[in-house]
Parts: structure tokens; C-alpha cells; sequence
């Protein structure tokens, strides 16, 4: 355990993300961070929290817009700031980068996600199908067990954002979990989220401060259910509506996990059980593959 805080060390640039957006963000004492890796839970998160805080399940301008992510290039600056700044409730902004490159704000509350990396794998795989942009492509061939051995091998390099790998997402994590002693970091797991999304939405809601009438906790759970979101993807999908996915209810893809089942070879497993083994302490790879 260490008494630093973190630091915002390495600057994370990739295909969409550009670090120096930062630059332009005032902070505010109270601003929430929704800190996911790729696939693991950012846009149902975003939605419950957005939920909490507003006291509604009507959402107008949906999560993903009221919820910007920063640090990539999908809105405009000149439209994302004065947006931010405008906004009068707790502003909850989302990101993929690690924390040694983002902003530490003290007071701030920092809500991280993770989910079995091989579910990420599996969930990212359908995410760049279903996009009309294929600039993703090239990192999910064909072959579904080359893709997962791809991934398994290919080595993180400092700094660089979306080189979807598994290095890269255990990198992720080791940034948050060395400083999971602190108050303003909660760590939520998938696995926790699907299995007792009640209890999730409970603790969010102590994490932030907030009193919610059991009705309205009740209306949340169910409007925050996978169900309802897929079934009102126009609703919930970041970037709905402006032709982006092939479908947009397929950015909800299955929800479920131990996607690999049956789909990769045993020799690839072992391959990956043996990298995780490199990477990472046995009590951290059980948590990451099944929460608890």
C-alpha cells in the first residue's frame, strides 16, 4: 500500500483517444469518473448512475451525452466544454484510459468496472463487427481462436490506447487496484452486476450520496435491466441514431459471460491462463474472472 496519490503520468493516444483533451477540462470538487476498459460495463454503468442522480429513468439527452467521454475525439471540444460546464447537476464523465492517465481530482468519486478480460474479448469482437467503420478490423480476423491468440500475445506498449490486447486491459486494472485503499475509488466487478444488479445500484447510490425512494429504485432496476436497454437500444446506444452500428440493439450483444466456452481451444486457454499467471498474482486473476 502506498500513501501517494495517483498521477497522471502517461499520456494514452490511440485511434479516438487524445490525452491533451484533458487540458481543456476544469475540474469540480464533486465530478464523478466512470472508469471502464472497453466492454466492461461503461454504458449500463453511465445509465445507472445518470439515473440516480437525476432521479428519473427519462433520460433527455441520453447518459452517453450527458456523460461525455472526455478524452476522445467524437465531440468537438468547443461542444463538449461549454456543455460540461453548463451542466448544473454532478457532472459524471466517462473514460477507458488507466488511471496514470487521467486526472486525479481528490474530492472527486472514481468508479471503476472491470469483467472476465476473456468476456472483453468476446464482447469487443462483437462491438467492431457491428460497427460501419472498420478501423477496429484488422484486430479480429476471421478466425475466432487466431483473434484470441492475437490477443493473449500481443505486448502492451506505454502509452498506447486501444491496441486491444490482454497486457493492455491487466494494465488497466493494476492502475486502479494500487489504489484501491482509497475512498474515492470503488471497484465494481461485471460479474457482481449482473448477478445482483439491486445490490449495485444500492451501493451506488451510498458511493454518491444519495437517498432514492424504494419506488424509484425499483423503476431504475428494471429501466437499467439488459432487456430493457437492448430493447431500447435507440435510447441507451451511444451515437444512436447517427449511423454508426450495423444494429444498433446488437451493442447489446448477450450480456452474459464465459462467452469462450466451447469456442476457444484448449490450447488457447492454456495459453491464456499462462499469460494471466505472468501478469498477475492467482488472487487477482480469480477476481477478475469472477468478481466476488
Amino acid at each position: 500500500m502506498t500513501n501517494a496519490l495517483p498521477q497522471r503520468t502517461i499520456h494514452y493516444r490511440g485511434g479516438a483517444t487524445n490525452p491533451d483533451r484533458w487540458d481543456a477540462y476544469t475540474p469540480r470538487e464533486d465530478d464523478i469518473f466512470i472508469c471502464t476498459p472497453e466492454k466492461a460495463g461503461t454504458t449500463w454503468t453511465q445509465t445507472m448512475v445518470a439515473m440516480l442522480l437525476l432521479g428519473t429513468t427519462d433520460l433527455d439527452p441520453p447518459a452517453t451525452v450527458i456523460s461525455p467521454w472526455v478524452d476522445a475525439e467524437l465531440m468537438p471540444l468547443d461542444m463538449m466544454v461549454p456543455m460540461l460546464e453548463g451542466q448544473h447537476h454532478r457532472r459524471f464523465l466517462k473514460t477507458h484510459t488507466p488511471l496514470d492517465g487521467i486526472p486525479f481530482v481528490e474530492t472527486g468519486t472514481y468508479i471503476c468496472v472491470f469483467r472476465d478480460l476473456r468476456d472483453i474479448h468476446f464482447s469487443m469482437r462483437n462491438h467492431v463487427l457491428n460497427m460501419k467503420n472498420d478501423m477496429f478490423d484488422d484486430q479480429f480476423p476471421e478466425d475466432v481462436n487466431e483473434g484470441f491468440r492475437r490477443w493473449v500475445d500481443l505486448l502492451h506498449v506505454e502509452g498506447a490506447q486501444e491496441v486491444f490486447c490482454l497486457e493492455a486491459l491487466v494494465n488497466h486494472y493494476q492502475t486502479f487496484k494500487a489504489f484501491e485503499h482509497l475512498e474515492n475509488i470503488h471497484i465494481f466487478h461485471y460479474a457482481e452486476m449482473t448477478a445482483d444488479p439491486a445490490a449495485v445500484l444500492n451501493r451506488l447510490a451510498d458511493i454518491l450520496d444519495l437517498i432514492i425512494a424504494p419506488d424509484l429504485l425499483e423503476e431504475i432496476l428494471q429501466a437499467s435491466s439488459f432487456n430493457h436497454m437492448k430493447a431500447n437500444a435507440e435510447r441507451f446506444v451511444p451515437g444512436a441514431g447517427m449511423n454508426i452500428w450495423h444494429k444498433e440493439s446488437n451493442f447489446f450483444n448477450k450480456g452474459a459471460g464465459r462467452q469462450w466456452e466451447g469456442v476457444i481451444t484448449e490450447e488457447n486457454l492454456a495459453a491464456y491462463d499462462a499469460r494471466m499467471a505472468e501478469l498477475l498474482p492467482t488472487e487477482d486473476v480469480a477476481w477478475l474472472e469472477g468478481g466476488h
